[in-house]
């Protein structure tokens, strides 16, 4: 079965801290609670959330290292491919819009950053929802989603965000 659960379902599910870290770097006071609350978490494989120790420390190399990438953008997640989720510390909405940077594009300027149309609350659900597919009942003898179960995981990613699983950085079916 695979079903959208609401944030503070899967939030009850991760890996949460020992205690809250001193958060010098990080603006975001609608999501300040995310770095008190969370270690570092894999979701699944393309949706692994940093904590704020090691988010901090990416923010800093990669901005000190590609002068293009936005000193308001903040990589809150990595995929097991060297890909980023990041948010503008900016944006002026709550809770930020993701961005999703595919590291084959080489260049961290805006123009390559790909506006997934989700808010960061909303990318813990869709993290969720891809976990869910990771089950072996759902696919053929050559590996290939089930017509029955890409249906209904289209269906579930749409209940988050209408259009979304036509907007996904990546290819999911």
């Amino acid at each position: 079965m695979i079903r959208k659960r609401n944030f503070h379902e899967i939030m009850d599910s991760l890996e949460h801290r020992n205690r809250i870290p001193k958060i010098s770097e990080f603006t975001r006071k609608d999501c300040l609670f995310l770095y008190e609350k969370l270690a570092d978490n894999s979701i699944e494989a393309d949706h692994v959330f940093l904590s704020y120790e090691k988010a901090k420390q990416y923010n800093k190399e990669y901005h000190a290292d590609f002068s293009e990438l936005k000193e308001s953008h903040w990589i809150f997640a990595e995929t097991g491919r060297g890909d980023f989720w990041i948010i503008d510390i900016d944006d002026s909405k709550s809770p930020p819009t993701v961005l999703f940077y595919d590291h084959d594009l080489e260049d961290f300027s805006p123009e390559n950053m790909q506006n997934v149309s989700i808010h960061i609350l909303e990318w813990f659900e869709l993290a969720d929802l891809i976990l869910q597919l990771h089950n072996k009942d759902f696919y053929d003898e050559d590996f290939r989603l089930k017509e029955h179960w890409k249906q209904k995981a289209i269906e579930e990613i749409e209940k988050i965000k209408k259009g979304l699983s036509k907007k996904l950085p990546f290819q999911l079916f």
